[in-house]
C-alpha cells in the first residue's frame, strides 16, 4: 500500500500486509475530537496529512497541549497495545487525512509479530525522549526560540508551508499567554522568517527559522536519527 506515514513505513512488508485489509482512509476536519480522556481506543489512526493535538485535561477542565502528531506517528497505537484506554484528549488541529485500523485488528498484528513490536517500541522511545526535551525546553528557553521550534516541528509533521495555527493553540502548546504569542510571532515576522495573519503562519525563511529556534529542534532531529537508525 502507498503511505507517507513514518510509523506504517517502518513496518516490514509482512506486517503491513497483515494490517492492510483492515485499513480504511478517513478525513476529519479541524476541531473534530477523536478521543476524550478515559475513552476506549476503538481505532488507531495513522495520519497522512494534517495534525492532531494531544491535550492533557486538568480536573478544572483546563486543557494543556502536551504533544502533536502528524505523518510521523499515530494516535492510539500505544494505548491499543496496553490498557486500551487513552488518558488525553485527541483533537484535530489541522484538517486530517489518515488511515485507520480497528484496535482489535491492530492488536492481533502487534501480538503476532516481534518485528512490529520492535518498530512500535522505537516510536514509543522517541515520543518519550521528545516529551523529556519539551520539559527541559519550557524550563530553559525563551518564548521566541520555542515558537520557532514548534513552527518547525509542525511543518515537519505536516509538510505544509502554510500552517493554520491559532493563538489559542500556540499559547497552550508553549505554555505562554496569547499576548506573548502575538509579540514573539510579530518579532519573527518582522525578521522575515514567517508570515502571520488571522491564525495562519506561513514559513518564509526555513533556514532563518532554524537559526532562531532553540537547540531542542536540532536535538530532536538528532534523537530521531539515532533511534530510527538503531531500529533499522
Amino acid at each position: 500500500m502507498d503511505t507517507i506515514n513514518s510509523l506504517l513505513k517502518s513496518l516490514s512488508s509482512p506486517d503491513l500486509e497483515r494490517l492492510a485489509p483492515h485499513l480504511s482512509r478517513v478525513e476529519r476536519r479541524s476541531g473534530v475530537v477523536l478521543y476524550e480522556p478515559e475513552d476506549a481506543v476503538d481505532w488507531v489512526y495513522f495520519p497522512e496529512s494534517g495534525l492532531v493535538s494531544i491535550i492533557s485535561v486538568m480536573l478544572s477542565g483546563v486543557g494543556v497541549e502536551s504533544g502533536v502528531i502528524g505523518r510521523e506517528g499515530g494516535v492510539g497505537f500505544v494505548e491499543a497495545a496496553g490498557a486500551g484506554l487513552i488518558f488525553s484528549r485527541a483533537v484535530v488541529q489541522i484538517d486530517l487525512v489518515a488511515h485507520r485500523v480497528p484496535a482489535a485488528a491492530y492488536l492481533r498484528a502487534f501480538d503476532a509479530s516481534p518485528a512490529m513490536r520492535r518498530a512500535v517500541a522505537s516510536h514509543i522511545e522517541l515520543t518519550i525522549a521528545e516529551c523529556r526535551q519539551t520539559i527541559a525546553c519550557i524550563a530553559h528557553h525563551e518564548a521566541r526560540q520555542r515558537l520557532a521550534w514548534w513552527i518547525l516541528e509542525c511543518q515537519d509533521r505536516t509538510g505544509l508551508d502554510r500552517l493554520p495555527l491559532t493563538q489559542e493553540f500556540l499559547s497552550a502548546m508553549l505554555a505562554i499567554q496569547r499576548t506573548t504569542v502575538s509579540a514573539v510571532a510579530a518579532s519573527l515576522k518582522s525578521d522575515g522568517l514567517i508570515g502571520y495573519s488571522r491564525g495562519t503562519i506561513t514559513v518564509r525563511d526555513r533556514a532563518g527559522l532554524e537559526a532562531a529556534a532553540c537547540e531542542c529542534y536540532r536535538i530532536g532531529r538528532h534523537m530521531r536519527a539515532l533511534i530510527e537508525g538503531a531500529g533499522g
